[in-house]
């Protein structure tokens, strides 16, 4: 009867157990690459959830509806979009001219500002009080108006995120807004 030696057995064990530990690692270091995939797309997401409203809203106003004058930054901005005042069906006066949103006019409360709060989240307030989040896990927020021309507006966005392993994630955006003339 013939029957493995106490030496073949530990290296057979051995061979075993290196191929075990070697399949653990590339698994490890699959799903480590699989969340982290994930964690950027989550931040690049967040971004663009923020820069599609502000694009379309800002837009619709002019540079003398904002509160940031030309050749400056800022990290929050206030702004005014055209609004129907009048119940007519246009956001054009009797004169052909926008009719503009103001705190003053109680029908009309669309001044609206996006800053950047202590949650690290993007918000948009209105002038009638409503708070919305438009994007969390932002890090930093940049509003630019160049001096020319002076109906363009850059917006920049940081994003920042952490895995369960203590590994950071960066990711930005920034756009170019053309405002009406």
């Amino acid at each position: 009867m013939k029957a493995f030696t106490l030496v073949e057995v530990l290296v057979a064990a051995c061979i075993f157990f290196i191929l075990v530990g070697t399949a653990f690692v590339v698994m490890d270091a699959g799903i480590s690459s699989w969340f982290a995939g994930d964690i950027e797309t989550n931040l690049r997401r967040e971004i663009i959830k923020a820069i599609i409203p502000m694009e379309r809203e800002l837009k619709s106003t002019t540079a003398a509806q904002t509160n940031l004058a030309s050749g400056t930054s800022s990290n929050t901005i206030t702004f005014s979009i055209p609004q129907d005042n009048d119940a007519d069906g246009t956001i054009l006066d009797t004169q052909a001219a926008i009719e503009w949103s103001s705190d003053a006019d109680a029908a009309a409360p669309w001044t609206i500002t996006y800053s950047l709060n202590g949650n690290n989240e993007i918000i948009k307030t209105t002038s009638a009080g409503d708070v919305s989040v438009l994007a969390r896990h932002i890090n930093s927020l940049l509003f630019t108006r160049p001096i020319s021309p002076v109906n363009v507006l850059q917006v920049d966005i940081g994003a920042t995120a952490q895995n369960a392993k203590g590994r950071v994630y960066n990711d930005v955006g920034q756009i170019i807004i053309k405002m009406r003339n």
